[in-house]
């Protein structure tokens, strides 16, 4: 397995080792496929729901400059940031 990458649940169900472990706790490995993949589903779909609710409420944030007369001017609205699949604002 490479680090540069997380490692998929049929990759990890493929190492040797976490097949000598299963079996000698006698896991049915497409039990344990099944479930894994419902779980990774489950938290995928609320990812997802948590990202269209920040999109929803976000304000978008203002960006400002000063005007001839030193008070501050609307410019132009920005986006507003946009947490990534970890959640995350800064991807770690």
């Amino acid at each position: 397995m490479s680090f540069n990458h997380a490692p998929t649940i049929d990759e990890l169900l493929a190492d040797g080792l976490v097949q000598a472990v299963m079996q000698a706790d006698s896991v049915e490995p497409a039990e344990l496929r099944t479930l894994l993949y419902g779980v990774a589903g489950r938290i995928a779909r609320r990812h997802e729901s948590e990202r269209k609710a920040a999109r929803f409420f976000a304000t978008p944030r203002l960006e400002r400059r000063p005007n001839s007369g030193g008070a501050n001017v609307l410019a132009r609205a920005l986006p507003a940031p946009v947490a990534d699949a970890c959640g995350a604002g800064l991807c770690c």
